[in-house]
């Protein structure tokens, strides 16, 4: 019989965003876990790692693996960078979407009829709130949640399925995806050459169900925990305003694995 943990759910403020105090949002996090989803996560990360594998989409799980991409892209000094962010991916994750994810997934690797199954009966969630437990309104009672066993395994299986359409519109070598974060290189980039491609990205992205915001950046662009240099193929530590490196006191009310995880 399939259960779930009636654990409280929670809500983390984005306030590392730029324009937080004018335009707050936060990120509803549901540790109401299926007992499934372990499973789940077990066949989702064999999948990825077999897609990645086959298809050599860059999708990044590491600083590391970000600077072992940049080291190989040749002709940096007239190129640009491009810089994609996919709006609340998570919950903008659907069920159709999802569908084709898997079917992609079945294209390039083993993936059983039964381990299907179980990849989508896990989206089937409830929310627990002051003990009381909350449905979806709509009529089809699906969520990729924040918090879940196989959430995070969930959207790198649709990122992979976006990397390898997205190779359609930027070379499969010169783009990458790290969470919902991508990051692409273009060479011999013009004003009217980049204005083609974030219009593509748009648009792909928006036949998906999915929001983006897109930056063009000339000689260097912050990813993850470094900033990469096109001028000179260099790269050097991210730091926050004023040279120091960001922290956040103990008492600030995030989730105990988050402040448990900052250097002391």
């Amino acid at each position: 019989i399939e259960q779930y943990s009636e654990n409280q759910c929670f809500v983390s403020f984005k306030d590392h965003k730029d324009n937080f105090f004018s335009n707050p949002k936060c990120r509803l996090i549901n540790p109401a876990k299926s007992s499934m989803g372990q499973v789940s996560k077990s066949i989702l990360e064999r999948v990825v790692l077999e897609i990645r594998a086959n298809t050599g989409v860059n999708q990044w799980k590491s600083t590391s693996e970000v600077l072992n991409w940049f080291g190989t892209i040749k002709n940096m000094k007239k190129a640009r960078f491009i810089k994609f962010d996919i709006v609340e991916f998570y919950p903008s994750i659907s069920s159709g979407l999802l569908d084709r994810a898997l079917s992609f997934a079945e294209s390039v690797t083993e993936l059983s009829v039964d381990e299907k199954e179980i990849i989508k009966l896990t989206k089937k969630s409830f929310l627990f709130n002051g003990g009381q437990c909350w449905i979806k309104k709509s009529d089809v009672n699906f969520d990729v949640t924040m918090g879940s066993l196989d959430g995070a395994e969930t959207s790198e299986l649709v990122g992979v399925y976006l990397l390898n359409k997205l190779s359609t519109i930027i070379p499969l070598e010169s783009l990458g995806l790290y969470r919902d974060d991508g990051l692409a290189i273009i060479e011999r980039a013009d004003g009217p050459k980049l204005d083609r491609i974030r219009k593509k990205l748009h648009q792909m992205f928006q036949q998906e169900g999915l929001r983006i915001t897109v930056e063009v950046h000339g000689g260097s662009v912050g990813c993850l925990d470094v900033v990469l240099s096109l001028g000179d193929g260099s790269c050097r530590p991210c730091r926050g305003p004023g040279g120091a490196p960001l922290c956040i006191g103990a008492g600030s009310g995030r989730p105990p694995g988050v402040v448990g995880s900052v250097p002391s």
